[in-house]
């Protein structure tokens, strides 16, 4: 994507496809966001592409023997790669249907690609994969208890769910069979689970949601400082869905903005799905915001925003949080969505020497781009998991399995998956590591010729 920024903005040309600024944290104290905002520490982009110039030398396992090789894209999701032992099935529970499906397409099609590549280069210990998909919807409690439920009852050696409910309340059905279960909801509530109630075989895959907000601000307030950008007032409106990680972003990010004097014009909620904004907008329009801040993740729900927003758009910074990264997002959006700024705590690296052949061979095997986040994601964690079964020497034994995935450092497309303490959840860079080896880099983008 090209940028075409609007002609009513006051700022230069900057290149935003770079990570947040960061907070250096002493590693034995939990997730920040948890009791804290980060502090702002000095890394410039000069330092930031040089460390991630070394993170994309190429895929990296430690901990953890491979017991297969990457192979083709070409080999079915299911199929057994030639071979004719009985298959491992590992379970999606992904949201295939509803508000959330476009991001759950992508989750089962990068779980399909690396089966795909395992298989065909000979499978796990010489068994095939194949996947047993599950449709979460919205992730309400009853029906994720069920699909957990049913993953075990079927024996599945794995469990990849994408999203989860914040009460975790699925949690415990998977935690007492020991199978190893991975996901993305980005909820600092869901790693307290986890490290509260000692369970060792739940991995979250990205970083907390608690990063988003401050990352955000850091990034405005650096974009001021060096002149890339002059809001036209130090003031904000706010607009959320009330769902807990969408409104704990918007109030962490509220909060660090605060504390830099700027001021809140507005803050909005509702409950998705969305459609009329129109008294959001009259309430934007008269009283123009520097900042318009829209925190949901739900794409069907940004892009209806934005393109009533630009029928009159005031002299605003527009930010959207994370739905920018779903495909459907910008077949939505089209050219309204130009000049927005977005951001993911986990997305697959751009010009990356890991991310570039997953994209081509995704786009190869589905005819269809990846977009920037689920598709890598869930793609990386099957491979991640694969490999640590392989190493294990038994899919099914599951306490060595968790604890090669506990100390492994793997790098896959979206950055550094590493879970080093009880919380089982990856960290971000700069955020709260400094070195790009060792973390998930936190994207901003902003669109350009949507």
């Amino acid at each position: 994507m090209c940028f075409n920024r609007a002609a009513s903005l006051a700022w230069r040309p900057v290149d935003l496809r770079r990570p947040l600024v960061a907070e250096i944290r002493d590693p034995g104290a939990g997730p920040a966001g948890q009791g804290g905002h980060p502090a702002r520490a000095g890394v410039t982009r000069k330092t930031f592409l040089r460390g991630l110039g070394a993170a994309g030398a190429g895929g990296l396992v430690v901990g953890a023997a491979a017991g297969f090789a990457g192979g083709s894209a070409s080999g079915s999701s299911g199929g057994s790669g030639g071979s004719s032992k009985k298959p491992i099935v590992i379970g999606s529970g992904s949201p295939v249907t509803g508000i959330y499906a476009g991001d759950g397409q992508m989750m089962v099609r990068g779980q399909q690609l690396a089966i795909a590549e395992i298989n065909a280069a000979g499978g796990v210990l010489g068994r095939p994969l194949q996947l047993s998909v599950l449709d979460t919807q919205a992730q309400q409690p009853d029906v994720m208890k069920t699909v957990f439920q049913k993953f075990v009852s079927q024996g599945v050696a794995a469990v990849f769910a994408g999203f989860t409910t914040y009460s975790s309340v699925e949690f415990p059905v998977v935690a007492q069979a020991g199978i190893p279960t991975f996901h993305v909801n980005t909820w600092h509530g869901n790693v307290d689970f986890v490290r509260q109630h000692g369970i060792t075989n739940i991995f979250q895959g990205d970083p907390s949601e608690t990063w988003y907000g401050p990352g955000f601000g850091a990034l405005v307030e650096d974009l001021i400082k060096t002149k890339a950008w002059t809001p036209s007032a130090r003031t904000m409106a706010i607009v959320t869905s009330n769902d807990p990680y969408s409104l704990n972003i918007s109030k962490t990010f509220q909060a660090t903005m605060a504390k830099a004097g700027w001021k809140t014009t507005m803050f909005q909620e509702f409950t998705a799905p969305q459609a009329d904004w129109s008294a959001v907008l009259v309430n934007i329009r008269n009283t123009p915001p520097g900042i318009v801040f829209f925190s949901d993740y739900a794409a069907g729900d940004e892009a209806s925003f934005i393109k009533q927003f630009r029928q009159s758009p005031t002299p605003s910074l527009v930010y959207q949080q994370y739905a920018p990264s779903i495909p459907q997002y910008l077949q939505l959006a089209g050219s309204a969505a130009d000049g927005v700024l977005w951001s993911t705590v986990i997305g697959i690296l751009q010009q990356d020497p890991v991310a570039d052949p997953f994209q081509a061979a995704f786009q190869r095997k589905f005819n269809a781009s990846p977009g920037f986040s689920n598709a890598g994601d869930q793609y990386d964690l099957v491979h991640l998991w694969a490999q640590a079964a392989a190493s294990a020497g038994d899919p099914y034994g599951f306490a060595a399995v968790n604890k090669i995935i506990k100390n492994t450092i793997y790098r896959g497309v979206c950055g550094t998956y590493r879970f080093p303490d009880s919380y089982l959840t990856s960290y971000p860079y700069p955020d709260a590591v400094r070195d790009p080896s060792l973390g998930i880099p936190h994207l901003t983008f902003q669109i350009q010729n949507g």
